[in-house]
């Protein structure tokens, strides 16, 4: 298969993705995935959104672990009600993986959350309906202009208990621990790239792979230190650099000496391939292998994420 990515990317592609799974891998870089969206329940009942579809002859599938997910045969187009639909926010166009994230990390209403990297708002939105308005979320943001848009996006849902914060999260210092914190890191997002969209992958490379470890690196511990005992916390990224996945969270698991404990991640309907056990010279902690990386596809796009527990 002749590809146009950087030929240093799919060299390490090789060595990431076991042999029988390279196949659906190479795939989801050429081939254009479904049209996936979430009822936005806080504006309509998942009762009523499936009634509206059915009403209009619009063919969809349902998504086995998340109620509010819906995957369209087609993207409905040129549809007045569509159109009228996503501009009143009753339903938000979200990948299924990003809807992953936030149905294991599973908040609950009343419940103090953290979203450490909160932009666009598709997660903290999410997180907000799970929530059903109820408690609260502090949700941060460092670039003034994705503030912005996540304003724009928790108005438009209806999203009633996010205080957003602008600054850089690993800088974030709060009296309060947290029930649970959502850390979905920037990364270099190579289960994003796309053939069809050169901007998708042309600043990717090493050094940029390193940059992004900083980051998360900095998010992820200070993440650890505003967690409650017994409480949840998520790290993810959309990205197959095992630098930037299993790299962090075995870095941070020995930079907290263990005081945090990897859940193990069972979500059956979801196609996986194993984690890393180690890369170059470097062993992994063995609770590294307990993270989920998603096998992307049609459907779902490449992600990595873990689960892990504050310690008492």
């Amino acid at each position: 298969m002749s590809l146009s990515f950087p030929p240093e990317f799919l060299q390490r592609l090789q060595s990431i993705i076991p042999t029988e799974f390279s196949s659906p891998v190479l795939d989801s870089l050429v081939q254009p995935r479904c049209f996936s969206i979430r009822i936005n329940s806080l504006k309509i009942s998942e009762e009523q959104a499936l009634s509206l579809f059915k009403q209009k002859g619009i063919a969809f599938q349902r998504v086995p672990w998340c109620a509010e997910a819906l995957i369209l045969n087609q993207r409905p187009e040129q549809d007045e009600d569509w159109d009228s639909w996503c501009e009143q926010g009753v339903f938000y166009r979200q990948g299924l993986s990003s809807m992953l994230v936030v149905h294991l990390l599973d908040p609950r209403p009343g419940e103090a959350v953290l979203d450490l990297c909160a932009a666009p708002g598709s997660k903290t939105s999410h997180l907000a309906a799970r929530m059903q308005n109820q408690g609260e979320i502090t949700a941060c943001e460092a670039i003034r202009g994705r503030i912005f848009k996540l304003k724009s996006v928790l108005k438009l849902l209806d999203v009633q208990n996010v205080h957003t914060r602008f600054l850089d999260a690993r800088r974030y210092r709060s009296q309060q621990q947290f029930d649970r914190i959502l850390v979905d890191a920037p990364c270099s997002s190579e289960g994003r790239f796309f053939a069809g969209e050169p901007e998708s992958y042309q600043y990717w490379s090493p050094r940029k792979i390193k940059e992004m470890v900083q980051k998360q690196r900095g998010l992820l511990l200070n993440a650890t230190r505003l967690l409650k005992p017994q409480g949840t916390l998520v790290y993810s990224t959309c990205t197959f650099a095992p630098e930037e996945n299993e790299g962090v969270l075995d870095w941070v698991l020995r930079k907290t000496e263990r005081r945090l404990r990897v859940v193990p991640i069972e979500v059956p309907q979801i196609d996986q391939y194993p984690a890393i056990k180690a890369w170059g010279k470097r062993d992994f902690d063995p609770q590294v292998s307990l993270s989920l990386r998603v096998l992307p596809n049609r459907v779902m796009e490449g992600f990595f994420i873990a689960k892990l527990t504050a310690e008492s």
